[in-house]
């Protein structure tokens, strides 16, 4: 929960809030109000504070036990491997890349 917190944050938030038309861009939508993507992006941000800050907070004051933080591992695990498996994907696409120049 920490970490999609942290996601919603950067990703949600940050992006959407300042950068609304590269998102829009990437989902091959048109945006006629910047005004909608860059509330819904507020929300986001607003949304991922509360979840981070909630999760940590219940884990601070007792009420949840302490081995829900295992959950927020293994999801801090998931959006590494997920980080890594992007990172070498971009890596092969520049090589081919470099290597299709190079034939030419």
């Amino acid at each position: 929960m920490l970490v999609f917190g942290s996601y919603l944050i950067i990703v949600g938030g940050v992006v959407m809030s300042f950068f609304p038309h590269h998102i829009l861009t990437i989902l091959s939508l048109k945006a006629d109000n910047d005004t909608v993507v860059r509330m819904t992006g507020l929300l986001a941000a607003i949304l991922g504070a509360n979840a981070a800050l909630f999760m940590f907070s219940m884990v601070i004051t007792g009420i949840s036990p302490q081995n829900l933080l295992l959950l927020a591992f293994g999801d801090a695990m998931a959006a590494t491997w997920t980080f890594v498996a992007l990172r070498k994907d971009q890596q092969e696409n520049e090589n081919k890349q470099k290597n299709s120049n190079k034939k030419n």
